[in-house]
């Protein structure tokens, strides 16, 4: 479960639900520099209308990785137990304040028939405004083996974290 960079201090806990992106974005950024570094040299051979159409694709896959990396990986949501207030936190941009301990809820919820993530929000308005802390599973063996992973090693902690005094 180390993708979502759960991590517990007596006084804070803190999630990085969307750190699995990371094998996408390199994925992505690899190809991006393999089209920009072979597409170059196959000026005598590959079509002009080919060349730059690749070139489209690798700079389109190059910002696709970089608005992952900015507005997704780095999301990270810090439970202080001290104030007992959940933050929002994107690394390089700003720390929001979600709700305190009392209001969270953890609610299921579904995006598309047969997926369900888990999510946080605050119990009077958490089919309003919730915030994703779970990748999504599938009705699938290897999904539900996931889900159970998930469970026991991120929301059942996070709930001992928040419930407890």
């Amino acid at each position: 479960m180390n993708k979502y960079q759960l991590k517990i201090t007596p006084h804070e806990l803190s999630i990085k639900p969307y750190f699995g992106y990371m094998p996408k974005i390199k994925a992505f950024a690899i190809i991006s520099v393999l089209i920009f570094g072979v597409v170059p040299f196959t000026d005598s051979w590959l079509n002009y209308n080919i060349r730059y159409t690749s070139y489209g694709i690798g700079a389109i896959l190059i910002f696709y990785a970089i608005y992952d990396y900015l507005f997704n990986v780095n999301v990270k949501f810090l439970f202080d137990k001290n104030a007992e207030v959940i933050y929002k936190i994107n690394a390089p941009f700003f720390k929001q304040r979600l709700m305190t301990f009392e209001e969270m809820t953890i609610i299921n919820i579904s995006q598309e028939p047969g997926t369900m993530e888990y999510a946080i929000g605050q119990q009077k308005k958490q089919f309003m405004k919730n915030y994703s802390i779970s990748d999504t599973f599938t009705n699938s063996r290897k999904s539900n083996a996931r889900e159970q992973e998930y469970v026991e090693q991120v929301l059942n902690p996070i709930l001992a974290f928040v419930k407890s005094e």
